[in-house]
């Protein structure tokens, strides 16, 4: 609300220092109202954008799916990610290869990982705990990527 108030008010002086720099006089009553009417319409436009929620579990994997190319993955993930769909938690690696990597992502019901070869998608399970998730990977023999 105070950023409103802030933009408001800053539209207000410019709308002024603008009409004391034109040649025309303008009446400067109008302004104030112009300024409030402006105010209620960004209120009903942030209102009308609903917050972004977490993708529950069987929406991610419809979304990403086992066969699905790297690539496609990664877009996906970042479209994903920008609109607050689901959150990267961690990475893991398959001990002694590189290319064999799981990344754990946040659903509203829990948690799903999605494991690649280096080319595709190789796997996509939900789990409802991030307990569940580390029992399974570590029986893949794959532990958390610490590079970042």
């Amino acid at each position: 609300m105070k950023k409103l108030l802030i933009a408001g008010n800053l539209f207000f002086a410019l709308s002024i220092l603008g009409a004391c720099g034109s040649d025309e006089a303008e009446p400067q009553d109008n302004t104030s109202g112009d300024t409030a009417e402006m105010s209620d319409q960004q209120d009903t436009q942030e209102m009308d954008e609903p917050a972004a929620e977490l993708l529950d579990s069987e929406k991610l994997q419809e979304r990403i799916q086992k066969g699905m190319d790297l690539d496609s993955y990664s877009a996906e993930l970042t479209a994903m990610e920008e609109k607050g769909e689901t959150t990267l938690i961690k990475k893991y690696n398959l001990t002694g290869n590189e290319e064999i990597k799981a990344q754990i992502l946040q659903s509203s019901d829990g948690f799903v990982a999605v494991e690649t070869d280096g080319l595709e998608v190789t796997d996509v399970s939900n789990f409802k705990t991030m307990q569940e998730v580390e029992d399974h990977l570590n029986e893949k023999d794959m532990e958390e990527d610490m590079s970042g």
